[in-house]
C-alpha cells in the first residue's frame, strides 16, 4: 500500500493558515489590537482560529470569556510557577484551575482585556501557552515520576525539555495537517497510556543499550481509538530529539490536508504501512535505522499510595487526588506551599489529572499527612478518583454532550463508598466523540451521547471496556447516564467475586468475554401497559 494521492482541496483551517499564518507579524499586530480593545465581538472567526496557536480559546459555551491552555512539559512545575498559576487563577479565572489529561493547566472565564497581562505573567516564570491548540505539537507527556520512581530507568525530563525547545516558536514545526500528541516513557510502568499518542518513545533495550522503541499514529478520536504503529526502530536517548523532529517534518510534508476527520498522522502511516513510513524516515536521514529492541514496560496504570523514591535518601512522592482535575486556585497555592515546606518545591502533574508532592523526606511524612490541605484531599487517594480521567463537558465546551466532570466525580464518589478494589481500574470519560478523555485506552471508558428512552431523548454514554497498552477498548453498548453508577457497582462486584488471584480487570474482561460484560449495560425497554 502506498500514500494516497494528495488532494488539491484544502480544508478551511488550511486555507486560514495559508492566507495568514498565526506566527506572521501581521497577525501578532492584530492580536495586540484585540487585547487593547477588549471586545471579543470584533474578532473575526478566522482570527478566533488563529488565536488557538497561542493557547487562547474562545468557547461558545461560555460567551464573552476565553480559556487559556498552559504548556507544562512533562507535568513538572516549580514552586514559583505553581504560585503564579494560583495567583492568576484567583485574580482572572474565577479561582479555578484545571489539570488536563496531557499534564497541562487550563484556566477559564478569562476576559479578553486580561489576556495580555496573563501571558506576560506566565512568561515571567518560564511558562507559555504557545502551540497548545490547533495544528501543533502538543505538550510532551511522560511518567510523572520520571527520574524519581523505582521503575524509572531513564529520567526523561531533560529529553522532554529538549523536545519542547526544538519545536516551540518555530514556524517549520507549526504548520502540521493536524495536532500531534507526543509521549516519551522511560519507566517500566506505563502510567500515561503512552501508545495512544501520535508519536511515542517507549522504553526498550537492544543489546546492552537502554533506549526507546518508536511508535507512530496512536489516537483516540478521529474514527476511534488506535494504538500507535510499531515502526520497528530503536532510538538511543541522544537520538530522540533528532528522530522526533524528523517525524514532525515528515508529517508536515506528507500528511493530508483536505478532510480534517482523516488527517491525523495515523492515516498517513496506515496508508504508507509502518515499513513504508520507516523507509521515508530513512530517506530523511540518508541512512538505515536500527530495528527495534525488547520492550521493558511491564506494568500499567497510575500508582496509588505514598511512593518510595529510588536512591538511598529515604525520599517519597505523595499523591493528592484531584477529582476530574478541578481545583481552586487557593487550594493549588496551599499545595505549592506544602511542596516547598516538605519537598523541593516541585509539583508533578499526572495524566490522570492529579498532583504529586515529590522529594519529601521520610522524617517529615507524618507531619505532612496532618496538614489541613492534605487531609482535605487525602480522601481522594483511592482508585475511583486517582484512576479517573474526565475532559471538559457541556458546561464549558461547545462540543460536550454531557457535563462529564461532575458526572465522573459523582460516579467516583459512589463507587468509593460501595466497592473496594485492590488493583487499579481506569475510568476515562470523554464528553463527546472527539475523545479528549482518552476513553479508548481505559479499562472502562465513556463517551457522552443521547439516546431515546420511552420515546424521550436523555443524556447517555457509550460504554467501552477492555482497553490497555495492547488493545483499544471495545464498545459494548449505550446506556442512560442516570443510574450508571449502579451498573458499574454490579460490574465491579462481579469482577471482584469471579477474578483469578491477582487478575487485572483488563485480563478478566478478555478471559470471561465481552458477552458477559454486556449484560450489565443492557437497557430494558419499559413494558407497555395492558389494555
Amino acid at each position: 500500500m502506498g500514500i494516497m494521492t494528495a488532494s488539491k482541496r484544502l480544508n478551511r483551517i488550511e486555507k486560514i493558515k495559508k492566507e495568514l499564518h498565526p506566527f506572521d507579524d501581521e497577525f501578532k499586530k492584530r492580536m495586540e489590537k484585540y487585547f487593547e480593545e477588549g471586545d471579543y465581538r470584533k474578532i473575526p472567526p478566522d482570527d478566533i482560529e488563529r488565536l488557538k496557536y497561542y493557547g487562547i480559546f474562545y468557547r461558545k459555551a461560555t460567551p464573552g470569556y476565553f480559556m487559556v491552555r498552559i504548556r507544562v512539559p512533562g507535568g513538572v512545575l516549580n514552586y514559583q510557577q505553581a504560585r503564579k498559576l494560583a495567583e492568576l487563577s484567583q485574580k482572572y479565572a474565577n479561582n479555578l484551575i484545571e489539570i488536563t489529561s496531557r499534564q497541562q493547566i487550563q484556566m477559564r472565564w478569562i476576559e479578553l482585556k486580561n489576556l495580555k497581562v496573563i501571558l506576560q505573567e506566565l512568561s515571567s516564570v518560564g511558562l507559555t501557552t504557545l502551540q497548545t491548540g490547533l495544528d501543533n505539537v502538543r505538550n510532551v507527556v511522560q511518567d510523572p515520576l520520571a527520574g524519581l520512581a523505582v521503575e524509572s530507568e531513564i529520567d526523561t525530563t531533560p529529553l522532554v525539555l529538549k523536545m519542547t525547545d526544538a519545536i516551540l516558536g518555530k514556524k517549520e514545526y507549526a504548520d502540521l495537517p493536524r495536532k500531534l500528541n507526543p509521549a516519551i516513557l522511560g519507566s517500566t510502568r506505563d502510567p500515561i497510556n503512552a501508545l495512544y499518542n501520535d508519536v511515542t518513545f517507549y522504553l526498550s533495550r537492544k543489546g546492552e543499550e537502554i533506549g526507546f522503541n518508536l511508535y507512530v499514529g496512536g489516537k483516540i478520536g478521529s474514527g476511534g481509538p488506535e494504538k500507535g504503529f510499531d515502526i520497528n526502530t530503536f532510538v538511543k536517548p541522544e537520538e530522540v530529539v533528532e528522530v522526533f523532529t524528523a517525524v514532525v517534518r515528515l508529517y508536515s510534508a506528507l500528511g493530508y490536508r483536505d478532510n480534517r476527520n482523516r488527517n491525523r498522522i495515523w492515516f498517513l502511516v496506515n496508508d504508507l504501512t509502518p515499513e513504508g513510513f520507516k523507509r521515508e524516515l530513512e530517506k530523511f536521514f540518508g541512512r538505515n535505522l536500527p530495528s527495534k529492541g525488547e520492550v521493558l514496560v511491564k506494568t500499567y496504570g497510575d500508582r496509588t499510595g505514598i511512593i518510595p523514591q529510588r536512591g538511598e535518601d529515604e525520599l517519597y512522592s505523595v499523591p493528592l487526588g484531584v477529582p476530574s482535575g478541578k481545583i481552586t486556585g487557593g487550594d493549588f497555592e496551599e499545595i505549592a506551599k506544602l511542596a516547598r515546606k516538605y519537598g523541593n518545591g516541585e509539583l508533578r502533574l499526572t495524566v490522570y489529572q492529579n498532583i504529586y508532592l515529590v522529594n519529601v523526606k521520610g522524617r517529615w511524612l507524618r507531619q505532612l499527612l496532618m496538614e489541613a490541605i492534605y487531609e482535605r484531599y487525602e480522601k481522594n487517594n483511592n482508585n475511583w478518583i486517582i484512576n479517573t480521567v474526565a475532559c471538559a463537558g457541556s458546561d464549558t465546551c461547545q462540543f460536550g454532550v454531557i457535563e462529564n466532570k461532575s458526572d465522573a466525580i459523582r460516579v467516583g464518589n459512589y463507587l468509593r463508598e460501595k466497592v473496594y478494589v485492590d488493583v487499579p481500574i481506569r475510568l476515562h470519560w470523554s464528553a463527546c466523540v472527539k475523545g479528549c478523555g482518552q476513553h479508548g485506552a481505559a479499562d472502562v471508558g465513556f463517551v457522552g451521547t443521547k439516546m431515546k428512552v420511552a420515546g424521550k431523548a436523555v443524556e447517555a454514554v457509550e460504554v467501552f471496556v477492555g482497553g490497555s497498552h495492547a488493545l483499544p477498548a471495545k464498545k459494548i453498548g449505550v446506556v442512560p447516564l442516570k443510574g450508571l453508577e449502579y451498573r458499574l457497582e454490579k460490574l465491579f462486584r462481579f469482577y471482584m467475586n469471579h477474578r483469578h488471584r491477582g487478575e487485572t480487570f483488563f485480563h478478566f474482561v478478555h478471559r470471561v468475554g465481552v458477552k458477559k460484560i454486556k449484560k450489565f449495560f443492557k437497557v430494558e425497554e419499559p413494558s407497555k401497559p395492558k389494555v
